[in-house]
């Protein structure tokens, strides 16, 4: 590597090194105020800032805070009331899915979606009650409105010729992105309700591996599926290898958060979900032998990967037929 690319790269690292400090000030201080058990909560929030901050979602500045507060008080009570019981679960689920991605995923060019999709599935899957639950659903709705509070601050000088009336107006099902909308909900829908009725212990991890590989566009879904499941047992054998044996436990969240860090550098879908295994794993220790969790991580993006395959054959199909009809009629 010669003196410019190091340069380069010693810049681009002083640059992030801010945003990497503030990450782990921002997860440790919130497991300080409302427990480890709660982290994950930190996380979505933590998204949520990273994300919503440079992302703009597409509709009038104002009409848009006011949606970020509505979908954070979805991830407050959503997750929790899906789990009474499974048929309900399936219409909150429904409901919810459908909320968060037409008001946050208008812009396919964006990840504004982001923090709300993956927020919502491992809330789900990180289930608390009692007083975490209720430390839980209060830090979303306040870290919500403050989120909410800043992405106005930073993009209300943006002129949007379109608000909430008009997203309803160009949902139109010939579109990329209202079929990505019915493939994405209906698939995720599905994939919660089986795991719920067969007990699959990790459903998230399936529900997540779903979320990566259905994309709008039909070649990034390709180039994703081809390295899903290899990068995924990558990442399984070194946390089970190498992580478990020389990391101690108190210094394991430090090494997560460092990795995320080094992820912000690679743009490599293959190596960023290796990286991901580690956080998702660990984790997963706490709950089972390592062993086991590797084995369920492993089957839950197997089963995944298969699942977000037959969805846009079975989806495109559907669409192509709906789209034949159409033009016929």
């Amino acid at each position: 590597m010669d003196s410019k690319k190091i340069k380069g790269l010693i810049t681009e690292l002083l640059k992030k090194l801010p945003v990497f400090l503030f990450c782990v000030l921002f997860i440790n201080g919130y497991n300080r105020l409302c427990g480890t058990e709660n982290s994950i909560v930190g996380v979505v929030l933590l998204m949520g800032i990273l994300i919503l901050v440079g992302s703009d979602l597409g509709f009038d500045a104002r009409q848009a805070s006011v949606s970020i507060v509505v979908l954070f008080a979805v991830l407050a009570f959503a997750p929790k009331l899906s789990l009474i019981n499974p048929l309900l679960g399936l219409l909150i689920n429904v409901a919810a899915l459908t909320t968060i991605l037409f008001l946050s995923g208008h812009d396919l060019s964006q990840s504004g979606s982001l923090p709300f999709t993956m927020g919502y599935i491992m809330l789900q899957g990180y289930d608390v009650s009692g007083l975490l639950f209720q430390k839980r659903w209060i830090s979303l709705l306040a870290g919500g409105i403050f989120i909410a509070i800043l992405y106005y601050m930073v993009h209300k000088g943006k002129v949007h010729k379109r608000g909430i009336k008009e997203l309803f107006k160009e949902n139109q099902l010939g579109s990329t992105r209202t079929q990505w909308y019915i493939r994405l909900v209906t698939t995720l829908s599905i994939v919660m309700l089986v795991g719920e009725l067969v007990h699959f212990p990790k459903t998230m991890w399936i529900s997540l591996t779903v979320l990566s590989l259905s994309t709008p566009l039909a070649a990034e879904y390709r180039d994703r599926m081809i390295w899903r499941v290899p990068a995924t047992i990558i990442g399984s054998v070194v946390v089970f290898t190498a992580f478990e044996m020389f990391v101690p436990t108190q210094y394991q969240v430090m090494v997560i958060l460092l990795a995320g860090f080094l992820s912000m550098f690679i743009t490599s879908y293959f190596i960023k979900t290796i990286y991901n295994s580690f956080s998702a794993l660990i984790t997963a220790v706490l709950l089972f032998p390592a062993d086991q969790a590797v084995g369920i991580r492993v089957v839950a993006n197997l089963i995944g990967v298969a699942v977000a395959t037959v969805s846009v054959v079975v989806f495109s199909k559907i669409f192509q037929n709906v789209g034949d009809v159409a033009q016929h009629y």
